[in-house]
């Protein structure tokens, strides 16, 4: 049969198929494999309505189609959810540190996004997003854990002219209820310490309590960065998940060591044997790849043979902020030693400077206007 173009319905007709032509809207010559019978002619005429529809709304997938067509895999509507993920964690890997990587595939791949891995981008729009988001957990903390990466993806998607609408601004993070330090009085401080196995597991809770470190920049802390004489250490560096990285904010900070855990760094430094490189190391001379071991291995069973209120092990950092506060040392002074910075600092110790103070700002305050 002779080649003929249908002008009115935009359906071209080969001797053996038929094609819809799509080019004024900015794709092709798409191939139906149909017989060029009049029935088929006229199906086609429809089929390219209902595409042009779909074009209109933004709603069209070249691949829900013609999903052999050399074009879909140019036609941002016909990507899936996945492949958009895929992009933006190559595009992110080299931006951040590999934990937060780490996160971000944990979370792509995790049960919540099972449902819109497969979805094609023409049919990501509000009504499937406010569904989606409907499922995500209900806890406030969780909710976020999630939800922000789906927002970058989604942002990312958007800027890069795959998505049409800012699908990222719907979605919104929710309230929740941060849980507060909660730090050991100074008679359980020792109580632990003191019931910790003689040796490494001793020095690193003592150090851990007396120096405000967190427990990544502890693991990682090399024998290079102690100055023993000086009485400090300069903190640079953080281990998780195995790999070393900067510190939390990126920012390294000089700690003064207090006496107990200069004394903790000393029992350690005799104990380490000559080339050791790390302060805290494996019975086979390596740092430790996690804070599992000693929060296995020391932490539980000696909090848990105590009877003690069981509290992560990060709280003793929080124990050493409150301890300096309630001894009366300068907030500045101790939001540096933990690498704080002062906005951050007031906000999660307020309750335990204003306990500190005592009225006695306010007493310096009436001297001075006493006298003046």
């Amino acid at each position: 049969m002779p080649r003929a173009v249908a002008k009115t319905t935009g359906v071209i007709v080969r001797e053996s198929h038929l094609q819809i032509d799509l080019r004024a809207q900015g794709f092709g010559r798409e191939r139906l494999d149909l017989a060029p019978t009049p029935a088929n002619i006229q199906y086609a005429a429809r089929l390219r309505l209902e595409i042009l529809a779909k074009i209109e709304r933004g709603a069209f997938a070249l691949a829900d189609y013609f999903p052999d067509s050399p074009r879909a895999v140019k036609d941002a509507q016909s990507l899936t959810f996945k492949q958009l993920a895929g992009e933006w964690l190559r595009v992110k890997k080299p931006q951040v540190q590999h934990s937060t990587f780490h996160h971000y595939e944990q979370t792509l791949t995790s049960y919540h996004y099972n449902e819109l891995m497969e979805m094609r981008l023409a049919s990501l729009d509000y009504r499937a997003l406010m569904k989606l988001l409907a499922d995500f957990p209900t806890n406030g903390k969780t909710f976020n854990n999630v939800a922000t990466v789906l927002r970058q993806v989604l942002e990312y998607g958007f800027k890069a002219k795959l998505l049409a609408e800012p699908l990222h601004d719907h979605v919104q993070m929710r309230r929740h209820q941060k849980p507060g330090p909660d730090p050991f009085p100074l008679h359980e401080v020792n109580q632990i310490i003191q019931s910790m196995p003689a040796g490494q597991a001793r020095n690193y809770f003592e150090l851990a309590f007396f120096s405000g470190m967190r427990p990544s920049e502890q693991i990682a802390m090399q024998w290079s960065k102690v100055d023993l004489k000086a009485g400090k250490m300069l903190v640079d560096a953080a281990r998780t998940r195995g790999e070393e990285k900067g510190t939390k904010t990126g920012n390294t900070r000089t700690v003064e060591l207090t006496a107990n855990a200069l004394e903790a760094l000393r029992r350690q430094k005799a104990s380490s044997h000559r080339n050791a490189v790390y302060v805290f190391e494996t019975e086979q001379g390596k740092p430790f790849g996690s804070t599992d071991i000693p929060l296995d291995s020391w932490w539980r069973p000696t909090v848990s043979a105590l009877g003690l209120r069981y509290r992560d092990a990060r709280q003793t950092r929080h124990t050493f902020a409150t301890m300096c506060l309630m001894a009366g040392i300068t907030p500045g002074w101790v939001a540096m030693q933990m690498g704080h910075s002062i906005e951050m600092f007031f906000r999660v110790y307020s309750r335990w400077i204003e306990g500190a103070d005592n009225g006695a700002e306010r007493r310096k305050l009436d001297r001075f206007l006493s006298v003046s």
